[in-house]
Parts: C-alpha cells; sequence; structure tokens
C-alpha cells in the first residue's frame, strides 16, 4: 500500500492482498459521518469494490440503505460472516431482496470487517469469494484473522494519507448553496429577518429558501433541518 499514491490505487492493492488471501472480489466503503440520522433513516452507503461482475451495480442504489451487511455492522466489531447475517431471523423482505441480488451475481460467500471511528464516523472492509473459488471453507478459516488486520491498517493508512475526500460516497440530499447558507446561519442562531439581513436578500426569499431545504432534508421544522444537516455535514462552522 505504501506505493499507493491514491485511493484508486490503495484499493487495487487491498484487492491484491486480498486475492492472496483466497479472495476473489473487495470492497471499501467509508462515511465521514454517523451512519444513522436524528429521524433514524440509515445514509447510503457506495461501495467502491474491485472485479465485481459486470452490470450488478445498475439495481444495487435501492438496496444502499437497507443492505443487511452493512447493517449488522453496527452490531459488533468483529467480522461478520455473511451466511451468518442472510440466516438472521431479523431480515426485514427488503433486506433478504438485497442478499438474493447479490447471490444472483454470485455474491453470497464473503466476510464483512467494520471499523467504527471517532466521531461516529465508519469504514469496512467486505472480502468475498465467488463461484470461481472451490475451497470456500478453508479460505474463511485461515483469512478471518488476516482480514481484520487487513482492514484496520488499510484504514488506517487511507486517514493518515488524507485519501478520504477521494472515497465516491453518496450525495444524501442535493442543497443549494443559498439553501446551505441559510441553515448556516439558522444553527448560529440568526433569525430569517437576521439572515435576510446578512446575504443582502429580503425575508420572503430566506423563508423560501428554508422551506426548500425544510422539504429536500424530509425534516419538519428549522430546528430539526439544521440538526440532520449539520449531521450529514452539509453545513459546517466553515460552510459560510
Amino acid at each position: 500500500m505504501e506505493r499507493a499514491t491514491d485511493f484508486s490505487s490503495a484499493l487495487d492493492s487491498l484487492m491484491e492482498v486480498s486475492a492472496d488471501l483466497g479472495f476473489t472480489q473487495v470492497l471499501y466503503a467509508y462515511l465521514p459521518r454517523p451512519a444513522r440520522l436524528p429521524n433514524g433513516e440509515w445514509l447510503p452507503l457506495k461501495l467502491n469494490v474491485r472485479n465485481f461482475p459486470t452490470g450488478w451495480e445498475s439495481g444495487w442504489d435501492k438496496f444502499m440503505r437497507v443492505d443487511p451487511y452493512y447493517r449488522a455492522c453496527f452490531s459488533g466489531t468483529m467480522p461478520l460472516e455473511w451466511s451468518d447475517v442472510q440466516q438472521s431471523p431479523s431480515l426485514s423482505s427488503e433486506q433478504k431482496a438485497a442478499c438474493d441480488y447479490l447471490n444472483d451475481f454470485g455474491l453470497s460467500r464473503g466476510i464483512t470487517v467494520p471499523v467504527h471511528l471517532p466521531g461516529g464516523r465508519f469504514g469496512v472492509v467486505s472480502a468475498i469469494s465467488d463461484r470461481t473459488c472451490g475451497n470456500w471453507a478453508s479460505v474463511r478459516e485461515t483469512a478471518r484473522d488476516p482480514l481484520l488486520w487487513l482492514t484496520h491498517a488499510f484504514t488506517q493508512f487511507v486517514l493518515e494519507h488524507g485519501l478520504e475526500d477521494q472515497i465516491d460516497t453518496v450525495a444524501s440530499a442535493a442543497l443549494s448553496p443559498r439553501e446551505i447558507e441559510c441553515l448556516t446561519w439558522a444553527s448560529e442562531g440568526k433569525t430569517d429577518a437576521d439572515t435576510a439581513v446578512i446575504i443582502g436578500r429580503s425575508v420572503e426569499t430566506v423563508r423560501m429558501h428554508m422551506k426548500n431545504a425544510i422539504r429536500k432534508l424530509e425534516t419538519c421544522n428549522r430546528a430539526q433541518a439544521v440538526s440532520v444537516a449539520t449531521q450529514m455535514g452539509l453545513i459546517t462552522s466553515s460552510s459560510r
């Protein structure tokens, strides 16, 4: 990994080492903020993959929030075997459909290792052995501990080299710059009238931007919108 100059080449290295352990596919995902919003909704998890079958991503969007392997990561810190997740009696019909979707592409045998970071940040590696792997039982037995170490080493490398900004994530809400600006001033305790003076617009215009932001964030009022936008990382103290 020390030869890697960016996230893409680091992920190539992760695949190379994972292949040496007997895996045929690997993925890495990262969230720079807590996975769940104050209203309980899960943020979608964008998977950065290597060696996945062609076409797998076209139908995956609808499973990003219900991904059962993603959800299972928040029940502990140790590696998760996919078969255990698939057999869980608590899986919803949507989560079972997500497993079936990956199974149809031959992606049913894997190990997922979560990394829970300070501030609610989250990283995860899943290493998979598809149907071409004839010795899954051996891979599962011998690769579990090395994969745990590898996941933490990879995440540490990404963070220490400042590569996290290069990792593809899913934008949770498309707020306009003006909507973000109005939310930011609201987070500073400013009223709509205060914000109107600060940004040089009418009070009605500020209210319109706030209403749009509340709607896009699927919240009920300005206070909730500010809270959700802050947790999503859409507004910070340096946004203005």
